[in-house]
Formats: structure tokens, sequence, C-alpha cells
């Protein structure tokens, strides 16, 4: 099985489809915590890539003699 590629702009849209259902008074309780679970392990990844991300472009901005470096994807 092919590992899709994770997109932040698509687990934002995903979290605010999931506010929009825990706001609405027709859940109950077991699916809003599922929902809340679900909420909680794409805001977890979020943080990761965004973590990655501002990562890379310290080492970009810092470089090697100030140059900048170029780096391949390790995904």
């Amino acid at each position: 099985m092919a590992k899709t590629r994770f997109s932040i702009e698509e687990a934002f849209e995903e979290l605010d489809q999931i506010v929009k259902e825990l706001e609405s008074s027709e859940l109950n309780l077991s699916d809003s915590m599922n929902l809340y679970k679900k909420g909680v392990r794409l805001l977890d990844k979020c943080s990761q890539t965004l973590d990655k991300t501002e990562k890379e472009i310290i080492v970009l901005q810092e470089g090697q003699n100030g140059t900048i470096l170029k780096r391949e994807d390790s995904e």
C-alpha cells in the first residue's frame, strides 16, 4: 500500500470540519469524543510538520559559510 503524503492544508480543512461537527448539538458523547481524539491527532501531526519546517528554514538561513544549503527530502 502506498503511503499518502501528509498535507497540512488538508489537515486544517479537516480540523475545521471537525470543529463544525463538534459544535453541532446532534452528536452523542461517544461520537464527540471520537472526533475530539481525531482532532488532537491531526493537531499533533500539524505541529510536528511545522516544527520540521521551522528547523529546515533555520538550516537554510544559517547555511555553511553564509551559503544556502540544499536539502533533499528524506520521505
